[in-house]
């Protein structure tokens, strides 16, 4: 399974700053929460309070209201307060879903699609649209945001920027099915060789 230590967590070294400040975030967010893991609704809420980043940038460029999405991704996956335990958890280790943990794997491919050497925001937003079967996608979906919509948005920013070198727009079904392999639970999606550690 993979984790947040409460310490380290051993991150890609292409993640862009602001991508390792939104999972630092989503761990507090889940502990704010009352939350024992890390899913993909708690990515989007740290995503949320970084309050930046090319996710942000299309979320406001589709006249989304980010305090009622803010309510909406806390809806489906409401507090559970227990003031007793708040402490001790911040010393545990946070498991991610497995919406989280397959989101967090296949940025690095959303970046090559695009094009990109460093991952941003938006491709992490993509990642989670990704998932058909995530309730937050379900949610999202409701609320027009979807990997299409999404994808498109980000496209216009890239041109109107020059920011990426995009040779060939990917589509939703770019990637290929993921395996389901049971020893793959316990293995951290990022390269061991990578060493950029971050203090939580």
């Amino acid at each position: 399974m993979v984790y947040f230590s409460p310490k380290y967590f051993t991150m890609d070294d292409n993640f862009s700053s602001r991508v390792k400040d939104v999972i630092s975030y989503s761990k507090e967010e889940a502990l704010r929460l009352g939350h024992n893991q890390i899913g993909t609704e708690h990515l989007l809420l740290g995503m949320l309070r970084d309050g930046g980043g090319k996710a942000i940038s299309i979320l406001n460029s589709i006249d989304i209201n980010l305090e009622e999405l803010r309510k909406k991704v806390e809806i489906l996956n409401p507090a559970i307060i227990d003031t007793s335990s708040l402490k001790l958890n911040e010393k545990k280790n946070l498991h991610l879903t497995r919406q989280a943990e397959r989101a967090l794997k296949t940025t690095f491919l959303e970046a090559k699609l695009f094009q990109s050497t460093n991952i941003n925001t938006a491709h992490l937003l993509l990642c989670i649209l990704r998932n058909d079967n995530d309730p937050l996608t379900k949610i999202l979906g409701k609320m027009d945001i979807s990997y299409d919509n999404v994808k498109e948005k980000f496209k216009t920013m890239i041109n109107e920027t020059g920011a990426e070198d995009i040779i060939e727009y990917p589509s939703s079904s770019s990637f290929p099915e993921e395996k389901d392999e049971s020893n793959e639970s316990d293995k951290n999606p990022f390269s061991s060789s990578q060493k950029n550690k971050i203090k939580f």
